[in-house]
């Protein structure tokens, strides 16, 4: 991690540079740079041959590296680099780049057109090692992933692992701190017909297990890693989750002449949008399918056939795995769900050709890419659609544009939420886009009051805490200022937060969940142009109300 220090004293030669670009402002944008110095956490020596790089387009994609080497006194200098945010890294064997405050994996560094920032510190710390044994519950050693999980409260959570040899021996290199060790060992879910056991014994099923031997996280034992340490005999004995189980069925309806790409997808999934894993299988010459080895959970199955004209898919089946087998499923396929749709704007004419894309949820759990189509007229027609939930994406979103309306077979439906699971033949649909959707804009204020400038920060605007859309509600900012356009109307809660002082960890969103439940409310209506300023809400403000 880095940190922006105050500037020391420029010398003669620099003190000219820095004159003769404001002297020439008015010739452009200048680019700016970043110099100082890379040391050693643990003794506070300079540290030479680290490769220091600043990468440029974050979170936008287009990533671009600026990288320098330090010398023998551990100095770097970068320049030329274009306004903009940057991430900081640091790259040396047998180190780790550790942050000025413990809390983030990175700095985000904000640099305006021309300038200059020296005694840029950065500290490397040597990497600490954890080592140890797996175990089954017979004492045998046996291969499993071993991994870390930060057990600060608001650690960096740059995790680590390793893979544990035949002889159960892993070891993983770490940065400082604490942590809860974990193995697992991989899914191995087959298709092979399960093995008949007459002496009442069955294949051992291993859960995610925390160091000792513990399946629950709660009952964990917390390691702590020291710079340059290494931290032996952490052994880990896996804990049964009990007996696996199997589900089997038949897949029917399929035609002869594609039988070959019938087959069914499984997964488990954990709620309505998210899957821990994906399986595949095809059916056999009778439609019989099976998986087998399946730890307890949730399941989702779907049957499919892919021809060359024509796919075929069966409704989509949740299955309950818990105490016992699953066997006689009928997944009977038939031909995909149709939309024949209808697209409105109001609030202005405009150019643009619309496509209407459906979003599968959890996305693509077959496969398949997601079905579109071309606006023409106001019209369009979606086919060979698969029984699901689905999100509706409208491409391009108009600046200031929401949807309105969407209804589906004339019934009001939510927009990230559209159930085809038994579409009709012939479904219908149809979208109202208003050009006139709310703006709010503002400044962001630190907590005293004055303006943040280029310091990095985010801005959320949530209907519902509890159902965050990142990608419409979530914006990094970076210039001391905020915007949303196309606020659909309502009330919503409106937070600014430090980043940094957030941290990461496996609670990072329940946290926000808690600021936003404390967070003020705002109503926005069709048409507005609202201006608020806003303070930055500290992360212990969480029980709090937001300062307005």
């Amino acid at each position: 991690m880095t940190r922006i220090l105050p500037p020391a004293l420029y010398s003669k030669t620099m003190h000219r540079a820095a004159l003769l670009l404001v002297v020439c402002a008015c010739l452009g944008a200048q680019s700016a740079a970043i110099e100082g110095v890379v040391v050693n956490q643990t003794t506070g020596r300079p540290m030479p041959g680290v490769h220091v790089s600043f990468l440029s387009g974050i979170p936008s994609g287009d990533v671009q590296s600026y990288g320098a080497i330090s010398d023998g006194k551990g100095h770097f200098s970068i320049t030329s680099l274009p306004a903009g945010t940057y991430l900081a890294a640091a790259q040396a064997r047998g180190f780790v780049y550790m942050p000025p405050d413990g809390k983030t994996p990175a700095r985000r560094v904000s640099l305006k057109a021309g300038q200059q920032i020296a005694d840029f510190k950065i500290e490397m710390a040597p990497e600490a090692t954890i080592s140890g044994r797996v175990f089954d519950d017979n004492g045998d050693p046996v291969q499993a992933s071993v991994h870390t999980e930060s057990a600060a409260e608001r650690g960096m959570n740059v995790n680590a692992g390793d893979n544990s040899d035949e002889r159960g021996e892993f070891q993983i290199a770490v940065a400082p701190g604490k942590y809860f060790i974990v193995a697992e060992q991989p899914s191995r879910v087959n298709m092979q017909v399960p093995e008949i056991r007459t002496d009442g014994t069955a294949p051992a099923v291993y859960a995610k297990t925390y160091y000792p031997a513990s399946a629950a996280k709660a009952r964990a034992a917390v390691v702590e890693a020291t710079a340059g340490g290494d931290l032996a005999g952490i052994d880990i004995h896996l804990a049964r989750e009990g007996r696996a189980f199997s589900i089997a069925g038949m897949v029917t309806g399929a035609t002869q002449a594609t039988a070959y790409a019938t087959g069914v997808t499984l997964q488990q999934v954990e709620d309505f949008t998210h899957i821990r894993s994906a399986n595949y299988t095809s059916a056999g010459p009778d439609g019989h399918f099976l998986f087998a080895n399946l730890q307890p959970g949730t399941y989702r199955l779907l049957g499919l056939q892919r021809g060359d004209k024509t796919r075929l898919f069966s409704q989509p089946v949740n299955v309950d795995l818990e105490g016992s087998d699953v066997t006689g499923l009928n997944l009977v396929l038939g031909p995909g769900g149709e939309l024949h749709g209808k697209l409105e704007t109001v609030g202005g004419a405009g150019a643009e050709r619309f496509s209407v894309g459906l979003e599968l949820l959890p996305h693509g759990y077959f496969g398949d890419p997601s079905p579109f189509a071309e606006v023409d007229q106001g019209a369009f027609h979606i086919a060979d659609i698969a029984p699901g939930h689905y999100r509706l994406k409208l491409t391009p979103m108009p600046e200031n544009a929401y949807l309105k309306s969407v209804r589906l077979n004339d019934e009001e439906t939510p927009e990230n939420d559209l159930d085809l699971t038994r579409p009709a033949p012939a479904s219908s649909l149809k979208i109202v886009v208003s050009r006139n959707g709310g703006q709010l804009s503002g400044k962001l204020l630190d907590q005293n009051g004055e303006p943040l400038g280029a310091t990095p920060a985010a801005v959320l605007l949530v209907a519902d805490p509890k159902k965050i859309d990142l990608e419409r509600s979530f914006k990094v900012v970076e210039d001391g200022t905020y915007r949303f356009a196309g606020v659909r109307p309502g009330k919503y809660k409106l937070l600014a937060i430090d980043t940094e002082q957030l941290g990461w960890g496996d609670d990072y969103l329940e946290r926000i969940e808690k600021l936003l439940a404390a967070a003020e409310e705002i109503e926005i209506k069709e048409g507005d142009r609202k201006v608020k300023d806003l303070k930055l809400t500290a992360p212990e403000g969480a029980d709090a109300k937001t300062n307005q």
